[in-house]
């Protein structure tokens, strides 16, 4: 659906796609990590290395959203603080272990974004909010940063101490809400298509 939109899209939405297609790259190569175990079973530091460029590229989303607003020195703040505290984390367990407190700050830094995001366009009169991608884009970003926090609050222990639940927990938590992050970013580029072909005046243009 990226695809079939991307000519449609302005600067913010081609940024999401953008964050999709590296996703789906860094999915990809953690994948085939794991087919060769004599090379390397842990694929943990592949998502370890997506983790700020995710945050980077959503949080640059969010800054061209509020560019004139005051609210883009917070999310520079913010985005700082998750730098440091995924540091630390990378620093105290090295990067084959998943920076889990550094996803939680990733989440909360995201969700509380794109919550100001959902305010803000649902506070809007000059677009239905049922025709807005950015009301749908930022319904899966805040619905799965929101739903994971209190999973990756756990990750650790639920691992070592309860391995069966915690990979039922995964598939059900992390794979389930990122499938639902996703169909609504498909929404939302088919949004952006269909506004622009009906003549519809876009978002953030």
């Amino acid at each position: 659906m990226g695809i079939y939109s991307f000519r449609y899209m302005n600067f913010i939405y081609k940024i999401f796609f953008l964050q999709l297609v590296t996703y789906i790259l860094f999915d990809i190569l953690a994948n085939m990590i794991l087919l060769f175990p004599k090379v390397n079973n842990h694929n943990q530091w592949v998502y370890n290395l997506a983790m700020p460029i995710e945050t980077g590229f959503l949080s640059w989303a969010a800054l061209e959203y509020f560019k004139k607003n005051k609210a883009r020195f917070f999310i520079w703040i913010g985005y700082c603080l998750f730098l440091i505290a995924f540091l630390i984390e990378m620093f105290v367990k090295g990067g084959a272990v998943f920076s889990n407190h550094g996803y939680i700050v990733e989440s909360g830094l995201l969700l509380i974004l794109f919550l100001f995001v959902l305010y803000s366009e649902f506070t809007r009169k000059s677009v239905s909010w049922k025709r807005s991608p950015d009301i749908w884009i930022s319904l899966g970003i805040v619905l799965y940063f929101g739903g994971v926090i209190p999973y990756l609050s756990l990750i650790h222990y639920l691992q070592e101490s309860h391995p069966t639940m915690n990979r039922y927990l995964f598939n059900f938590i992390i794979i389930g809400l990122s499938n639902v992050r996703y169909l609504l970013l498909a929404v939302g580029f088919w949004l952006v298509r269909r506004n622009v072909l009906s003549k519809i005046t876009g978002l953030n243009e």
